[in-house]
């Protein structure tokens, strides 16, 4: 049959956590939870709130605050409780928003999501962001190009092509350790530069990548006449290491590129001033 007025929402009732455990004749405001998680009620109407099996009444008796219930007269201690948050209530708060209404300050944060769930943009969803078990992805499929902007400026941009690059590129120099033999991380830039405390040699570097390329600063100490061997990973022009500028705080420069593992072009520029 047809309801005169509004139609009651259809919902679950659920029974609130016991806090009688606080009740100590002085605490008023109490925190309401359903098996351990935080709920909001809405209004004190939409609880029903019992003390030593006593009904109380709404708005006189307690009032309600986000997920806090506030007594007007503090339980005893001893005193029992029981609460039920209301159905109508429950289907109001998981209701669908307006639009524009969801703020930042409604959304957990952080917002986590597991390996390969997607956020996605677009009116064809051109435009995905995830995670999987090995690899972080952003993969752009829709029309157009992948654009990286400074200001509304577009310094770096994904082309079919391949990379388009707006501005120049920076890349820190490491300082490598001196020592009787020294190894090159890769890993940790493209340039690196080291002073020569001794006659030294360069082992194979590690953590190699083809394409990688670079230079190698290479500066005597205030004593000079230093010596640099090199590991046959490093191929020079006929096959031949250089013989570094022996003057004290001079410094040679060597450009590579790793073609494969173990095989690293490199061109020398000795003396540079």
């Amino acid at each position: 049959m047809a309801y005169v007025g509004p139609q009651p929402k259809l919902g679950r009732n659920r029974e609130v956590d016991d806090i009688s455990s606080g009740f100590n004749g002085s605490t008023t405001a109490f925190t309401l939870q359903v098996s351990g998680s935080n709920i909001s009620p809405g209004t004190a109407n939409e609880i029903t709130v019992s003390l030593g099996g006593v009904i109380q009444n709404p708005g006189t008796d307690y009032t309600i605050a986000g997920s806090t219930l506030t007594f007007t007269t503090a339980p005893a201690s001893g005193l029992s409780f029981f609460a039920v948050v209301l159905g109508q209530g429950i289907d109001r708060d998981v209701g669908t928003p307006s639009d524009s209404s969801v703020t930042a300050a409604k959304l957990v944060n952080p917002l986590d999501l597991p390996d390969n769930h997607k956020i996605r943009f677009g009116t064809g969803n051109d435009l995905e962001i995830f995670h999987n078990s090995s690899d972080s992805i952003i993969n752009d499929t829709g029309q157009g190009d992948l654009k990286f902007q400074l200001g509304g400026t577009t310094k770096f941009q994904l082309a079919s092509g391949g990379v388009a690059l707006t501005g120049g590129a920076a890349s820190n120099i490491t300082a490598l350790s001196d020592g009787a033999t020294i190894t090159i991380d890769m890993a940790t830039a493209c340039h690196h530069s080291v002073t020569l405390g001794g006659n030294r040699t360069f082992a194979a570097p590690s953590n190699q990548v083809v394409g990688q390329a670079g230079s190698i600063f290479i500066t005597q100490d205030g004593t000079g006449s230093r010596t640099a061997a090199f590991n046959s990973a490093f191929k020079f022009v006929g096959g031949t290491a250089p013989t570094l500028t022996t003057g004290a705080g001079l410094t040679d420069r060597i450009d590579y590129i790793i073609k494969s593992s173990n095989v690293i072009h490199c061109a020398v520029s000795l003396d540079v001033k």
